[in-house]
């Protein structure tokens, strides 16, 4: 593979597909050549013009998507596709570059709708290409440790989760950067389906999809609008594990904990520290020892410090590239499939909280979509986006 070049072209061109192309052109990325990109927009023209791969090929300029794909050489110009536009339009262009036998790596989240959640998936499977997602916290060091114990059964059976994450403080003038941020209609939701889809994709790529879900959800608690700026929600699994989830984008003070208990450890990740406490199993303790509690309980305790790393996007295009290369999917970080299970749980929650009631997953696609068109109509009924539509 060290000679072979996948050819890729770039979707939307905001904040991070500014970043890929930058990498990509720059030769930062092995294995990796941007040869189109589309820019709708006038001011962007003339830093499109300025990008140039490492080897002197300038990279073609295409002012829509669809312009794009019907170019006359569309088969040799790129193997691939990278999608960084808002996510509505997600589904659409995964489904474009399926049908002309083209790979596809997603920004998340991979839609905004189940049912195109699903559609892409299947047109995924039906083309035989490979299919990405862009969940790059997969490769923090710190996750990577927690997934390895986990899968090791160094914690024993799992008992309970709790998930505290402020790290996404938003201000108004963020809410307001673009026509579609923060809003049922332009976004599909808030917090959840944007800044929460890399913590719920961590969250199941840990512990796995939970069968019942119950979520409070205070709408636009801090902000005026429709749409979720705080999420509490409470999972439970059919082993018997059960789970807390809080995502809040309101507060000042950063905060990144996540509490794993098992039979066998504790596991407290707060930032980046993770302190490791070691026991016997509690099972086998509770059933023999002759004590009322914890008198004959042995612990060991480790605590290790994860150092600031720079964010591993090389590493997830490098992985991308090297799936599309060889046609194997066991190299991305994230299968573009899975990319479903943290719009499931986005879902479940969003249904929960505007129904009022502990929810059975999977939701059904037609049920969710339907939520989603009473959420916008009331959204755009409701003069200036007063507060609360639940």
């Amino acid at each position: 593979m060290q000679n072979k070049i996948l050819r890729v072209a770039l979707i939307g061109v905001g904040n991070m597909g500014k970043k890929y192309a930058q990498m990509i052109v720059s030769g930062e990325v092995a294995n990796m050549k941007l040869t189109a990109v589309v820019i709708r927009r006038d001011e962007l023209m003339e830093w499109g013009e300025a990008l140039v791969n490492v080897d002197g090929e300038h990279v073609r300029i295409f002012r829509s998507a669809d312009d794009m794909f019907k170019a006359e050489d569309v088969d040799t110009l790129f193997e691939a596709v990278i999608i960084a536009t808002p996510h509505k339009t997600h589904a659409k262009l995964a489904v474009q570059a399926f049908s002309l036998g083209k790979d596809v790596l997603c920004d998340k989240p991979a839609a905004s709708d189940i049912g195109e959640a699903l559609t892409m998936n299947e047109a995924a499977k039906k083309s035989a290409r490979i299919y990405g997602m862009i969940f790059h916290q997969r490769l923090y060091p710190k996750y990577m440790k927690i997934k390895s114990m986990i899968d090791a059964g160094e914690l024993g059976k799992l008992r309970r989760v709790n998930l505290i994450n402020s790290r996404y403080l938003r201000t108004s003038y963020y809410h307001h950067s673009g026509a579609w941020r923060s809003s049922f209609t332009g976004e599909g939701g808030g917090a959840l389906i944007n800044q929460g889809q890399h913590i719920l994709d961590m969250f199941q790529y840990l512990f796995g999809m939970p069968q019942r879900m119950f979520a409070l959800i205070p709408f636009g608690k801090y902000n005026d609008f429709a749409v979720d700026d705080e999420d509490t929600i409470i999972m439970d699994y059919d082993d018997g594990m059960t789970a807390s989830f809080v995502l809040t984008t309101g507060e000042a003070c950063h905060e990144e904990r996540l509490e794993i208990i098992g039979t066998k450890a504790k596991l407290l990740l707060e930032d980046n520290t993770l302190t490791i406490t070691r026991h016997q199993d509690v099972e086998e303790y509770i059933k023999t020892e002759m004590v009322n509690s914890r008198e004959n309980m042995q612990y060991t305790k480790e605590t290790i410090e994860f150092p600031k790393t720079p964010e591993p996007y090389i590493e997830l295009l490098e992985r991308f590239a090297r799936a599309s290369l060889e046609h194997d999917d066991t190299y991305l970080v994230a299968k573009g499939e899975e990319g479903l299970n943290s719009l499931m749980l986005c879902a479940g929650a969003y249904y929960s909280a505007c129904n009022g009631i502990q929810v059975k997953l999977p939701i059904v696609a037609e049920d969710y979509s339907r939520l989603m068109d009473e959420l916008i109509m009331k959204e755009k009924s409701i003069k200036n986006n007063t507060r609360r539509i639940i």
